[in-house]
């Protein structure tokens, strides 16, 4: 189903966080669809004349969500997609049932009220932000792992293994790194992993340790003229040497990890 781009301006969104949690916060806790749309039917809230195709999305399936969102939206451009207020206005527009079912699972958590900010709006430092709000991540994360060069077999391979499991812990740990701005960096490391999936497990550790070994080496390597492919092999080795070797690994991280 072919929809729009939606977005508000700043304005709409500065007041909106300012009054959230007076004026606003228990209609997010008590799932009041009906009133989140009436807040949004207003002259500050539009459509951008950019048309894709709506997938819907399904609360706690990561790799769905991801290739979804990523697959209908990957003409954005990073700038685009660094627009707090377009993903803010969507996750509360076009993809609401989603919003609303997801934060039904948490419901009952005692954080539940952070949960809400955290879905809806950006927090923190630009990288992790944008690795935090509901839809935002989902973007990142595919415009990150997505594989030019499987484009014509399986370019979603790596963001399959990568999502599966805690996707937001590992996003925001693997990809807030200055490390893995560099593409080649990102995927190389994640093809090793994957490439090594059965000695080590795939969670955020695993990527927070070899993402230290690399920053290690980088004071004797020019890490940016590395290869992707060289990357992968850097990632293997590493892997083998400490599954060999585990008493290298920190106490607390070796039933993590391996």
């Amino acid at each position: 189903m072919k929809t729009k781009l939606r977005t508000c301006t700043n304005e709409f969104l500065e007041a909106f966080k300012r009054d959230f949690d007076e004026k606003y916060l228990d209609l997010y806790r008590n799932l009041d669809r009906a009133a989140i749309q009436k807040l949004f039917e207003n002259d500050e809230v539009y459509e951008i004349n950019h048309e894709f195709e709506y997938q819907l999305l399904k609360p706690g399936d990561e790799v769905h969500n991801t290739i979804a969102v990523y697959s209908a939206l990957n003409w954005l451009t990073p700038v685009q997609a660094t627009q707090e207020e377009m993903w803010f206005t969507m996750l509360n527009t076009v993809y609401l049932d989603y919003l609303l079912a997801s934060l039904k699972q948490v419901a009952n958590h005692q954080n539940f009220d952070q949960h809400i900010k955290n879905y809806l709006f950006f927090y923190g430092s630009t990288i992790r932000a944008q690795l935090r709000q509901r839809l935002s991540k989902y973007w990142w994360v595919g415009k990150r792992l997505y594989d030019e060069q499987n484009a014509d077999t399986d370019p979603y391979w790596l963001i399959r293994f990568f999502c599966e499991l805690d996707l937001s812990g590992k996003a925001i740990s693997f990809f807030a790194s200055k490390l893995t701005n560099n593409q080649d960096i990102a995927l190389g490391i994640v093809e090793g992993i994957y490439t090594r999936r059965d000695k080590v497990k795939n969670v955020k550790e695993t990527y927070t340790y070899i993402n230290k070994h690399f920053n290690m080496i980088g004071g004797v390597k020019v890490l940016d003229i590395m290869t992707r492919t060289q990357v992968k092999q850097e990632t293997m080795d590493f892997i083998d040497y400490f599954t060999a070797n585990p008493h290298t690994l920190p106490v607390k991280s070796r039933q993590i990890i391996i």
